[in-house]
């Protein structure tokens, strides 16, 4: 169930609620769609955005615009993967270990949305600094 207090959206399309099982979905599809780059956006102004490559992806949380926010890591990952597309048409290289296998950031995103917390077995890293 989607919380009153911050139920999540498509980035500028505020029409339809997405619960945390219909977020996770519609990665699931987008991705398989060949559309890489999702925005989600809350009431309160929060940002979650996951890109993926079709094998990882990179999952961040920004409270608003402007906040450096937070991302899940792959501690154990090494290396660096490709193919991150953004809508500028840039296409971005992050380590593995800035990134997760696509369906732990699809369950995580969707663990967040609906409870507004990620799950206890991803690991996050803050980059907001002290």
């Amino acid at each position: 169930m989607t919380s009153a207090v911050d139920r999540w959206h498509l980035h500028g399309a505020a029409g339809h609620t997405y619960s945390g099982a219909e977020a996770g979905r519609l990665l699931w599809h987008r991705r398989d769609w060949a559309t890489s780059d999702t925005w989600f956006e809350s009431d309160a102004g929060r940002l979650l955005h996951v890109v993926t490559n079709g094998e990882r992806a990179m999952v961040s949380l920004l409270n608003g615009e402007g906040d450096p926010g937070e991302h899940l890591v792959d501690p154990r990952a090494e290396g660096t993967s490709d193919g991150y597309p953004l809508p500028n048409g840039q296409v971005d290289s992050h380590a593995c270990r800035d990134t997760v296998p696509f369906d732990v950031a699809a369950r995580a995103a969707g663990h967040f949305i609906e409870h507004g917390t990620w799950p206890a077995d991803v690991t996050v890293e803050y980059d907001r600094g002290a």
